[in-house]
């Protein structure tokens, strides 16, 4: 009788893929991933710190490559659909969803649920209002998610709206020679604040104007010291800003101090009426340089009351043109002011005359241009 003996690999044990850990990250996704965020990727508006959600995608794509990541929705509701006013509506989406990531060979590492709301507040078009809400939550979910993976992604923001790295090290792959040393060395840690707008009225007891200036959530997250509520409520519910560059001001001797002051809160993205509030004080101490007289500008006519403020239904050509060019203006002047985010300016114009630009008369125009001009005179004075 013969006997066939199989070949040993069709006879052996299949060997089982063992389970992915934090070692298997490649070194250099770890040294991506420990490194603080870049501030040019932490966006203000309405003053507000935030990382936007294509941007986090981008990092993730770079940090584990195309296909080495992935996300699921778990859950997508409508809250609420409101009609606010004859043809307006806020809409609010639930949303829950699953990040996962994977090693560089394709095995599982480790998946991260979150959940968020998202609204479109005052929108003219209902399917509109779904839509943005729905991406609104969405977007929201993936970026709790992936606080998870550390300061790249904007954990650090939790901490009081700080862009300076709070992860810093992992004892799994570069732990420091003295981890106590190292721990010490941390940014203090702040409470996270509560969430904005507990306390506003719904959208539907809220008028046009006001429905339109309440910030998205997409746009929510901790701001910076710049960005915080005044010194006195501030230190009530938080203790007060981490760094105070105002108090630092009024307290320093000399225009130099201030300077130094100034250069820092705006390498930490201080917006421009903060930078001009500092700018006024370095004024007022000994040492800074005397202004240069501007230019005499033709002062605007007094702008209408907000609400009021929408342009001749019936434009010549030449109106149209011109009104055209006033909102160009004001564009322009907001990134000679350093407001480059349009939504920001906006937002800004919206907060002073209850407008768009677009929708705003010639008068509100000019009033925003000379302001926005004289604000960035005196940045530069500084």
């Amino acid at each position: 009788m013969t006997v066939t003996t199989l070949p040993t690999a069709l006879t052996a044990p299949v060997e089982q893929p063992r389970t992915a850990g934090p070692r298997d990250l490649a070194p250099e996704q770890v040294t991506t991933l420990l490194a603080p965020i870049n501030p040019s990727r932490v966006q203000n508006h309405r003053g507000q710190s935030h990382v936007e959600a294509w941007d986090v995608r981008r990092w993730l794509n770079r940090v584990f490559g195309f296909g080495g990541w992935s996300d699921e929705t778990l859950e997508l509701a409508c809250v609420a659909q409101v009609e606010v006013s004859p043809g307006r509506w806020t809409v609010v989406y639930r949303a829950q969803v699953r990040l996962t990531v994977r090693t560089p060979d394709g095995r599982t590492l480790s998946s991260w649920d979150d959940a968020a709301s998202g609204d479109a507040p005052n929108q003219k078009a209902l399917g509109d209002a779904h839509d943005m809400a729905m991406k609104t939550a969405l977007s929201q979910a993936l970026k709790r998610c992936a606080t998870n993976l550390g300061d790249q992604f904007g954990l650090s923001l939790y901490n009081d709206g700080s862009r300076r790295p709070v992860v810093q090290w992992s004892a799994v792959h570069t732990a420091p020679k003295d981890p106590e040393a190292a721990a010490a060395e941390d940014e203090p840690v702040k409470p996270e604040p509560a969430p904005e707008g507990v306390d506003q009225a719904p959208a539907a007891e809220q008028g046009p104007a006001e429905a339109e200036q309440q910030p998205r959530r997409s746009n929510r997250a901790e701001p910076g010291p710049w960005e915080q509520a005044p010194r006195q409520q501030q230190e009530q519910q938080q203790g007060g800003p981490s760094v105070d560059y105002v108090a630092k001001a009024k307290a320093a001797k000399t225009a130099a101090a201030v300077r130094k002051l100034y250069d820092a809160a705006k390498a930490e993205g201080a917006p421009a009426p903060y930078l001009a509030q500092l700018a006024e004080i370095g004024a007022t101490k000994p040492g800074a340089k005397a202004r240069k007289k501007a230019a005499p500008r033709k002062k605007a006519e007094p702008a209408p009351a907000a609400g009021t403020s929408s342009p001749p239904q019936q434009e010549t050509p030449q109106q149209a043109e011109e009104h055209v060019m006033a909102v160009a203006e004001v564009f322009e002047a907001a990134r000679g002011a350093g407001v480059t985010d349009l939504a920001e300016v906006e937002a800004l114009f919206a907060s002073r005359f209850g407008c768009k630009p677009t929708d705003a008369t010639l008068a509100q125009l000019r009033e925003m241009r000379d302001d926005l001009i004289d604000a960035a005179e005196e940045t530069a004075a500084a």
